[in-house]
Formats: C-alpha cells, structure tokens, sequence
C-alpha cells in the first residue's frame, strides 16, 4: 500500500494530475479542510484543476507509514509553495 502512497505524491510534485488518478479508486473520498467531502475521482479532478490554476505547492521531507496488516498506508509531509 505505501508504494502507492508514494507514487501518488510523486505525481503530485511532478503536476501529474492523471498520475495521482491513476492512484485513486473511482470511488475516492476527498475530505477538504475547508468544504465538504468530495466523492468521485471527476470530484477531485476539478478540485485538482481548480488548485492548480491558484497555488504552486511541492511536498518536502516526507515520510510514508505502511500498516500492511491493517491495509492502511499514510504519509507526513511538509507544503512548500505560493
């Protein structure tokens, strides 16, 4: 699981927007801190869309932790960006 947790941020520091879909089950549940839940991989493209044309942000000094047992993977992160 965390190799896909890894490849999604990849994705998102390389601006890789089919990348990080590619990452998602169609039926992903996007939790934004600011609004409600966003559900549906079309959700979170337009939201992908819409930060896109606002910020320019790269994930640094990440750490990936990977429960395999439990099928649950998370990631720790820090957001640099305009």
């Amino acid at each position: 699981m965390a190799d896909i947790v890894k490849r999604y941020f990849e994705a998102f520091n390389a601006k890789d927007v089919p990348g990080m879909l590619a990452c998602l089950s169609e039926d992903v549940a996007h939790h934004v801190n600011e609004s409600n839940v966003r559900t549906g991989k079309a959700a979170f493209a337009e939201f992908c869309a819409h930060m896109s044309r606002c910020y320019d942000e790269t994930l640094v000094d990440m750490v990936i932790f990977d429960a395999p047992e439990q099928g649950r993977a998370a990631a720790e992160y820090v957001v640099e960006g305009q």
